[in-house]
């Protein structure tokens, strides 16, 4: 199946439904700045007020002083449980709102290549909101695998350094080979790791939508279609490249604002903001081109299906009215 073809599709769904970048950009922008005030203000008032009462304490005397530092680290540790439940209601609202926008935006861009229907916030709040717990599950469970391998990786580099410690005792230039070796090696099975990782984590969330899987079942159905089209890895790979090459190219154009005499500084900041633009444009057409490449490759699996039970009572026909030669004798 031609990935380019895919690209195509994706570059189709992501300007026909443009809002959906708007969408992603204005939770980015959500994101930040909401960090940017739950941290900022409640630490401000700390400093200030810390400030206050450390002035007020250091008049007394030493008794004094003792005391009054006892009630203050009772007062801040109120606050500091106060801060902290606030950066937790934060953080479990940012997710949930992730949800839901990732929720509608897998509805709206599989409606749009099924059906050739664009965006509206009606269609986008059902989407997310139908398949929230089921999205939110699976994203759980993914998330659990990727600190499993991240851990498995970790314990597998903090054995192959012992190794190398353990060689340089004997020969410096082995433990060096073996260094470079060991690090080659967990870097390409990390790489490798990670895109099975990706390609299953995104057909896991396709097959939620496009066969209304239960997270159980697309937990193992998932795995079962990678199995049966490994060309699907090569095809995210490339995917990633595409993605990582393209990204890198915008980036590296702030560099050269940078040098720019006067208004290099504000350049770069307002290039910022297009460089998150451009991010979330193509990592939106990156994961739409993906989907379409898994809704083609389910449509081709379900007519071949279909295909092999026609295929076979034809035979079946061709056996009756030609009969062997054994028989007729």
């Amino acid at each position: 199946m031609n990935l380019f073809t895919c690209i195509n599709d994706a570059l189709k769904t992501v300007h026909k439904n443009y809002q959906l970048l708007f969408v992603h950009f204005l939770f980015l922008f959500f994101t930040f700045f909401g960090l940017f005030l739950i941290l900022s203000i409640p630490l401000g008032i700390l400093f200030v007020v810390f400030g206050i009462d450390m002035t007020d304490i250091l008049k007394g005397s030493f008794i004094e002083i003792f005391l009054s530092s006892i009630n203050l680290i009772k007062k801040f540790l109120i606050f500091a449980i106060i801060f902290m439940f606030c950066l937790f209601v934060y953080v479990i609202f940012i997710i949930s709102l992730w949800i839901y926008i990732f929720s509608g935006t897998i509805g709206i861009m599989c409606q749009y290549l099924q059906k050739g229907i664009t965006f509206n916030f009606k269609d986008f709040n059902k989407y997310g909101k139908k398949f929230f717990w089921k999205v939110a599950f699976f994203a759980l469970f993914s998330a659990l695998v990727f600190i499993f391998l991240t851990v498995l990786f970790g314990f597998i580099s903090e054995i192959s350094s012992k190794i190398v410690m353990f060689l340089n005792h004997y020969s410096h230039a082995i433990s060096v080979f073996f260094s470079v070796f060991i690090y080659l090696c967990i870097l390409l099975a990390g790489i490798t790791t990670f895109i099975l990782w990706i390609t299953y984590t995104l057909f896991g969330f396709y097959g939620l939508f496009i066969k209304n899987f239960t997270v159980k079942d697309s937990i193992k159905e998932n795995l079962k279609f990678i199995i049966t089209y490994p060309q699907c890895i090569g095809k995210a790979a490339l995917l990633f490249i595409i993605y990582i090459l393209t990204g890198g190219i915008i980036l590296s154009f702030s560099s050269l604002l940078a040098i720019i005499p006067n208004i290099g500084t504000f350049l770069v900041a307002v290039y910022q903001f297009i460089i998150q633009l451009a991010h979330v444009y193509i990592s939106m057409v990156v994961f739409a081109a993906f989907l379409s490449y898994y809704i083609r490759q389910v449509a081709f699996s379900v007519e071949a299906s279909q295909q092999e039970p026609a295929l076979s009572s034809e035979d079946n026909q061709q056996q009756l009215q030609n009969p062997p030669p054994s028989a007729l004798s």
